[in-house]
């Protein structure tokens, strides 16, 4: 049997979008050659030295990805400048098969690859051009290179050279198939919850026309009216963001807490089948919610979530709003 090495965010068991990651991106990469492998995995943000090639070329298959790994302040680097740090000569240097799926443009509301700082808008000019050459090197060595939504596809192509076009392939996120496949056939939804999930990170970069707290406000007024009606609440997180759930535990609201944060499938899913509606700024959830044929709303906060609303052709007046720009309300 041959053997693959999976390159992904292996640590991120406590995130369930990179934990469904793992599992979801083997079982695409198996439909793929249409076999099963014996897997190792390697952490995505693990720097790559030349030991570390003589032990990727021991395997048949080099699988990179799924997730939103384009990202200059995850693991910032200047050996890639992404999240993958291996420079482009030891990409040259990798003799075993090279398969990159579903990988994702993860740059915030007017970040550049050149800002390797979450905080900050300073940019290193430097970083744009190993970027470029980073990701032609590693497009034209691939067997298949593929983004996960044909905005990320774009966005990519605005930066390499039209000589690498042709090779980057839309495909989406392994993880809806994976759902689609494994738990929709016997997905029972209980439809309890109008369940908002809200991430915390970047709010600088999220909420960049108007503060977060506004936002909050605006939800919570919504929310009001949800529960004034008899509906029941619940806020989930599947990354321990938590400023929401504290937010509306100062209100006099009653809610329930959905934790996603338990790297279990069965029980992830188990928790998605008491979502009556997903009201969601966190594109996995978004994309679990489809999976399922779970009711959802996004909340722009991220191109992702409108890019991923584009590719399965719901981006629609009644299925978003843009959060820095509208009222949740109405």
């Amino acid at each position: 049997m041959k053997k693959a090495l999976h390159i992904f965010a292996v640590n991120g068991k406590t995130n369930s979008g990179d934990f469904f990651l793992g599992p979801a991106t083997k079982w695409k990469f198996e439909s793929i050659v249409g076999n099963q492998v014996v897997w190792s995995d390697f952490d995505v943000r693990r720097l790559v030295t030349e030991n570390d090639i003589n032990y990727f070329n021991s395997f048949d298959y080099i699988v990179v990805g799924g997730g939103g790994l384009l990202l200059p302040d995850t693991n910032p680097n200047m050996i890639s400048c992404w999240q993958w740090a291996i420079s482009k000569n030891l990409i040259k240097s990798i003799t075993s098969k090279i398969y990159v799926l579903g990988l994702g443009w993860n740059l915030f509301y007017g970040q550049t690859v050149m800002m390797p700082h979450r905080d900050k808008d300073d940019e290193v000019y430097e970083r744009k051009q190993i970027f470029k050459e980073n990701l032609e090197t590693l497009i034209m060595k691939s067997e298949i290179f593929s983004m996960r939504h044909i905005g990320d596809c774009d966005r990519l192509k605005e930066l390499v050279d039209k000589k690498v076009h042709n090779n980057i392939e839309f495909n989406l996120c392994p993880v809806v198939g994976y759902v689609e496949s494994r738990y929709k056939p016997t997905f029972t939804n209980k439809n309890v919850f109008h369940t908002f999930e809200i991430k915390d990170d970047r709010p600088n970069r999220r909420y960049h026309k108007k503060p977060r707290n506004t936002f909050y406000e605006e939800l919570y007024r919504y929310i009001k009216k949800l529960s004034d009606r008899g509906e029941h609440i619940a806020v989930m997180s599947h990354d321990g963001s938590s400023s929401f759930i504290q937010f509306l535990a100062q209100r006099q609201i009653g809610f329930t807490i959905i934790n996603n944060t338990i790297a279990n499938e069965e029980k992830i899913i188990d928790n998605y089948s008491q979502v009556k509606k997903l009201y969601c700024t966190a594109g996995h959830s978004q994309m679990m919610a489809y999976a399922l044929g779970i009711k959802f709303y996004s909340l722009l906060t991220h191109d992702k979530l409108k890019y991923f609303l584009q590719d399965v052709g719901e981006f629609e007046d009644k299925n978003y709003c843009l959060v820095n720009e509208e009222n949740i309300c109405g």
